[in-house]
């Protein structure tokens, strides 16, 4: 529903200001699908392009893979976790810590586990001296 939204704001906004580019997104959120919808929204002219956010983090050779006709790798797409946004409203570096090897072995993310297990903390006052 709410990509939904954010594709028809961003087709009216379109439709109202032909002259302007518009950047699609929340696309991330499609997952698998991301690659079909966002070729039709950008076919039909409700965006000209597709901004990918947080999918970067996991599989930055989705573009690629797609626009060469490669299988998506399942395996790689963000599964929107929220981490890599999470991360950095704690002070920490932001990365896919989901799916990412690399990421998994930082000291950061052990801080992260550790910080999403405490309810008591938000993101606002973890950086916060008591």
């Amino acid at each position: 529903v709410d990509v939904a939204r954010q594709i028809a704001v961003t087709a009216a906004l379109k439709a109202r200001f032909p002259d302007l580019c518009f950047v699609g997104s929340a696309y991330t959120y499609l997952q698998e699908y991301l690659p079909n919808v966002a070729q039709a929204v950008v076919r039909t002219g409700k965006a000209d392009f597709i901004g990918l956010g947080r999918m970067m983090f996991s599989y930055p050779e989705l573009p690629s893979d797609v626009l060469s006709g490669k299988k998506l790798d399942h395996r790689r797409l963000c599964r929107t976790c929220s981490d890599c946004t999470n991360a950095p409203r704690y002070g920490l570096v932001s990365g896919c810590y989901l799916l990412d090897p690399f990421y998994k072995q930082r000291p950061e993310a052990e801080r992260l586990r550790e910080l999403k297990k405490s309810k008591t903390r938000s993101p606002s006052s973890a950086n916060r001296k008591n």
